[in-house]
């Protein structure tokens, strides 16, 4: 399972978010995690339309199976992860 976490400089939720994805990450040590920043990288935010930070996308086999645009708590996160994996 591969987690996508899109952020920004200077976005409150992002950091949040962040702390959240970096917990789960302890409890799943397979789970991959890359932090793209949306500002450095706007044409890859554009094409999987992202208009908002943060976004939580989860991937299994390069396929999106879940995606989120709000800052989760992490018991929500590991759901999410959870029904992704299924």
């Amino acid at each position: 399972m591969k987690l996508e976490l899109y952020t920004q400089p200077f976005c409150a939720p992002c950091v949040r978010t962040r702390q959240t994805v970096a917990r789960a990450k302890k409890l799943l040590p397979d789970l991959q995690v890359e932090e793209i920043n949306v500002v450095e990288q706007a044409q890859r935010g554009e094409e999987l339309g992202i208009t908002s930070t943060p976004v939580i996308r989860l991937l299994q086999e390069n396929k999106e199976k879940f995606r989120a645009h709000d800052t989760p708590t992490l018991p929500q996160l590991l759901a999410a992860i959870a029904r992704a994996s299924d």
